[in-house]
């Protein structure tokens, strides 16, 4: 592994605990400090999504254009400034815009991210992104342990505490990546030459993809937005929701061997990845339709976790390979939009339904867009397949 994907590792990392600190806890927060509905909460997220998902589009071009490097600096000092501000002054009419606009900062790491993991180390293919997904949920598991904490004694400190963290992934962008980044020299040949691309099964295939990944987050963000508030509601304290997250973390991590092997055995092409992992987080809702108990919760989050190791890390990697030369950015944008246009729907969604008919609700919406996800990567999974032939290099 090049050591500047290491280094890049370390930074996702530092910007996973941050992060990390924030996001299982915004609905918390709007809904007990700040006294608004759900509704009303789930709107808010829903609009930071939606400048997230038009973020994730102008990233990619950005990235392809000024650089990765330099368009993560520049994110990284708006977001410090940004979620800094709701620390100081934590009140509704500062933190509405302010939590708003850190949508699109947030819009502008990921994307340039996954672009530069792709440029300096395209021989590791799916290890590359692996890495950077283990990263990252190492540095959630950790920041969301640390969030629920700290969120008890001062919610202006958590605001506070994610501002540092971007920082701390300022020096790290800035002393770590060099100026002049190069692709690597091992680039191999994609599986999918770009000249499919704009065939039409090309775009299909591509367009499934981003489907796909738009329900499966629809369905995901309601463990982030709903179920605080449905266990808080059951008596559950906020440093027990937040120990699921640092399940979820932990999982990623120490499970990585038990999911390789699934890969290289029985799960070994993406459509079935795909196909897998919606089933099991399929599973993970139905648990909360029928448990209460919060041995319910672990074994959900399990589920959940398992099902997001396969599809997760496999979608830039197969945005990575469509992906002609110089295009990288805009490939990893497509696919990264689409899941913050299921990161916007989700709340909106679900939030109006819990509001109207409970937690059951909202884990239907959630069972239904899952199953949406699965019928979307059976199409998927038909495209690639005639791709594939089309350009005569097999399946």
């Amino acid at each position: 592994m090049p050591k500047v994907v290491i280094i890049l590792g370390i930074g996702a990392f530092i910007n996973a605990v941050g992060n990390s600190f924030v996001w299982p806890l915004n609905s918390l927060f709007m809904h007990d400090v700040l006294g608004k509905t759900l509704t009303e909460a789930g709107l808010v997220i829903a609009l930071q999504s939606a400048l997230a998902l038009s973020g994730q589009f102008l990233s990619g071009y950005l990235a392809d254009k000024i650089g990765a490097r330099r368009l993560m600096l520049w994110r990284l000092v708006l977001a410090s400034l940004t979620v800094g501000l709701i620390g100081v002054f934590p009140v509704w009419s500062v933190y509405v815009p302010a939590i708003i606009f850190l949508g699109l900062t947030q819009a502008l790491i990921f994307v340039p991210l996954n672009a530069l993991i792709s440029i300096l180390w395209p021989a590791g293919e799916r290890r590359g992104f692996n890495y950077l997904y283990v990263a990252v949920n190492a540095g959630v598991a950790i920041g969301t342990a640390l969030g629920g904490l700290v969120a008890q004694y001062s919610f202006r400190l958590v605001f506070l505490s994610n501002a540092v963290t971007f920082l701390l992934y300022l020096v790290v962008v800035l002393y770590g990546i060099p100026k002049d980044v190069q692709p690597g020299q091992d680039r191999v040949e994609t599986k999918f030459n770009w000249h499919g691309i704009v065939s039409d099964f090309g775009f299909k295939t591509l367009v499934s993809l981003c489907l796909g990944i738009f329900f499966v987050w629809t369905a995901y963000i309601q463990m982030t937005t709903i179920l605080p508030i449905v266990m808080t509601n059951r008596g559950f304290s906020l440093a027990s929701y937040s120990v699921l997250w640092t399940i979820n973390g932990a999982c990623i991590v120490l499970l990585q061997p038990l999911v390789s092997w699934a890969i290289r055995v029985w799960v070994y092409t993406f459509p079935r990845q795909f196909l897998v992992g919606s089933g099991l987080m399929v599973g993970a809702f139905v648990i909360l339709l029928r448990i209460s108990a919060y041995q319910g919760y672990v074994v959900s989050i399990i589920l959940l976790t398992l099902g997001e190791m396969l599809i997760l890390p496999a979608v830039p990697t197969v945005a990575a390979r469509l992906a002609p030369p110089g295009r990288e950015g805009l490939y990893q944008g497509a696919v990264a939009g689409m899941a913050s246009g299921g990161r916007m729907m989700g709340p909106l969604l679900g939030g109006a339904l819990f509001d109207r008919g409970g937690g059951s609700a909202t884990w239907y919406l959630a069972v239904g867009f899952l199953l949406g996800a699965m019928m979307v990567f059976l199409l998927y999974r038909s495209h690639e397949n005639i791709l594939a032939r089309q350009i005569n290099i097999g399946a």
